[in-house]
């Protein structure tokens, strides 16, 4: 009799009921032991631009209503982002499978950063994010590490009610939502992200929070075990709540209860446990890698920020894994980003992402998106910001209209969007993303870009700069004149804004001129600036520019009448101009005063005209501006008690 048969992993499986007794006697049955687990490492920095003042904790500047931030932590070649993103640096730190360091990027934007007074990147709320891509998004590709969005709950706000105001920490996620919306729509719309890993500032969570990020990032990062710091008003700035006091101590993976985001239940997405570096110890990865001796695979997180002995605690973390790996021979461990980390412990690393197909039907002035795609995804409904010509930002909502298929109506006009953004992951974080841009974006235009070139004058380096690593300044004898020019690559044809930024130069020269050309020395336009006012986007003129042709900008400065000056030349900004209809808000009588306020526009002048019949009479002139970029008010002095029924026209100057 044949005693064995094989089961289809190619065991011998042998019914001991057949077997004697006396031979059953001697045999010691042995339980199988699960083979070791593997240790995903999540090696991440939640990245800020710190610029905290004299005295105060090393940190952002929560005392300052527009904080500044200084670019050299990007820039500065000797600094800590450039170390970090040395191939040797990263050399150093191998994982089980040969692969070196890779890092997950937690950008933080928002609040504090969106009100910042820089003028020195395109847009203040992204800058963290911007200046990491633009300085180092080439090491980071080549790296293969992520870039993602860290945010936390600033308000600007004074909870003492002694009427001193602080960036303070809000007391739920709800007060800073709308907030946190825009910067997922600046994210996506201005630089291409869309967070598909996150980690929350401060580790603060709340279920309304959780129940948010259930509709839109599939992988959450920053539970915090044990810690628990409760919300108070006093004292301010209030900074540090958060609440894992019921949290899992091990490093697995868990879907958040929708009532509760501590601990294991229902939610759609996922949490793992985090560990700031500075506290990490050799005991706690002895802890990590005896569980994955005992067959777990799990996801550990392991944090700091960018400013703060980064270089240092990767390498002390570098050196307890390498003792618990000699304390563990068994166990691999590999270094992955947040997401690839999620993604293989779940058993499902390099799938394609989804299927995106956007279309657009347009009716009159409405714009609908038709937006397809080919499996199910994590989010609610895809993800669709949309950007304004007046650089407003709002989410779209969606309708479903069959199985992965849904309509967004923009609830702005066509002729008034900039660019929209769609973004869908699958289940699984695998990412898909659209940019429909129905305006072009704003050029900057640097002395460092290949667009700027010296024609005349006796130009060098500046110490001091506006924008970017330098700037150019050349100083003047009185039969002198200086000319740089910009090479304008526009792809739209219509009216452009046209701003100029430079340092501060002690006796810099006045009476700048600017001609914009067609490429063939045909005048497209011609401005001249009595002074340009140093760090500021001092506004030029608005041309109207062919993209056929190959614009030109010239800059020149005469030294007739200023000898022993400079010309300054740095970064110009040209913005395309769609004339958005103006409205009249907050309209009141004060006695015979008529007043309201309208949001202008460079390049425009504002109108305010009344009528004493309306639609009967002709339009008479009140009061006339010009547009500066922000809100003004028009006022008529002159109202009586006549019934006057007014309005506001935008013309071009």
């Amino acid at each position: 009799m044949n005693l064995s048969k094989v089961n289809p992993a190619g065991v011998c499986l042998f019914p001991l009921s057949l077997l004697a007794p006396a031979f059953l006697a001697s045999v010691s049955l042995v339980a199988a032991v699960a083979a070791p687990g593997t240790v995903f490492f999540v090696v991440g920095s939640d990245t800020a631009i710190w610029n905290y003042p004299a005295g105060a904790p090393t940190t952002v500047d929560a005392y300052s209503r527009h904080p500044y931030y200084p670019q050299d932590f990007f820039t500065a070649p000797a600094g800590v982002s450039y170390q970090v993103m040395a191939q040797a640096f990263r050399d150093q730190f191998k994982d089980s499978f040969g692969q070196s360091l890779k890092i997950t990027w937690w950008m933080m934007g928002g609040n504090i950063y969106g009100d910042a007074d820089n003028l020195n990147v395109p847009l203040a709320n992204t800058m963290t994010l911007y200046l990491m891509k633009k300085y180092h998004g080439d090491r980071i590709q080549q790296f293969g590490d992520e870039v993602s969005l860290h945010y936390h709950t600033f308000i600007w706000s004074a909870y003492q009610s002694d009427g001193i105001s602080y960036w303070n920490q809000s007391p739920t996620f709800n007060d800073c939502r709308a907030d946190f919306d825009v910067t997922l729509a600046q994210y996506l719309l201005e630089e291409g992200v869309f967070p598909v890993s996150f980690r929350s500032g401060w580790h603060f969570m709340d279920n309304d929070w959780q129940a948010y990020l259930n509709q839109l990032i599939p992988y959450c990062l920053h539970d915090d075990y044990g810690v628990k710091k409760v919300w108070a008003a006093d004292p301010e700035p209030i900074a540090g709540v958060e609440d894992w006091s019921q949290a899992t101590s091990l490093f697995i993976p868990f879907h958040p209860s929708t009532t509760n985001y501590q601990v294991a239940g229902n939610g759609k997405g996922w949490n793992t446990r985090s560990i700031k570096m500075q506290n990490l110890t050799q005991t706690v990865m002895n802890h990590i890698f005896a569980l994955a001796q005992d067959g777990t695979n799990e996801v550990a997180c392991l944090w700091n920020h960018l400013p703060e002995n980064y270089l240092t605690t990767i390498t002390n973390m570098g050196n307890f894994i390498q003792v618990a790996v000699s304390n563990y021979p068994g166990v691999s461990f590999r270094y992955c980003t947040a997401v690839e980390a999620m993604q293989r412990w779940l058993g499902a690393s390099n799938q394609a992402p989804p299927q995106l197909d956007v279309s657009q039907t347009v009716q009159g002035d409405t714009l609908a998106l038709t937006i397809s795609v080919n499996e199910p995804i994590f989010q609610a409904q895809p993800f669709v910001a949309v950007r304004d010509a007046l650089q407003g930002y709002r989410i779209v909502s969606c309708q479903p209209v069959s199985t992965n298929s849904w309509v967004a109506t923009v609830p702005v006009p066509l002729s008034q969007i900039a660019k929209v953004g769609v973004a869908v992951t699958d289940n699984l974080g695998n990412l898909a993303t659209s940019i429909l841009r129905y305006l072009p974006d704003d050029l900057y235009l640097d002395n460092l870009d290949a667009e700027y070139a010296e024609v005349s004058g006796a130009w060098k380096q500046s110490p001091t700069f506006a924008w970017g690593l330098d700037a150019r300044v050349a100083l003047l004898t009185s039969n002198d004149t200086a000319r740089v020019q910009w090479s304008l690559p526009v792809s739209w044809t219509g009216h452009y804004n046209l701003f100029a930024q430079v340092p501060a130069v002690t006796n810099a020269a006045a009476n700048v001129s600017f001609t914009v050309s067609d490429g063939d020395s045909n005048p497209v336009a011609q401005f001249t600036v009595a002074a340009l006012p140093p760090g500021q986007w001092v506004y030029v003129g608005s041309p109207v520019l062919d993209a056929t042709p190959s614009n030109v900008l010239a800059m020149a400065v005469s030294g007739s009448n200023q000898p022993n000056t400079y010309a300054v030349a740095d970064v110009i900004k040209l913005a395309p101009l769609v004339a958005v209809p103006p409205r009249l808000e907050n309209p009141r009588l004060d006695g015979t005063t008529f007043s309201a306020s309208v949001a202008t526009q460079f390049g425009l002048d504002y109108v305010l005209e009344y009528q004493t019949s309306a639609g009967d009479s002709a339009w008479t002139l009140a009061q006339s501006v010009s547009g500066n970029g922000i809100s003004r008010t028009l006022t008529d002095s002159s109202a009586d008690s006549a019934i006057r029924f007014y309005r506001v026209r935008a013309q071009w100057h």
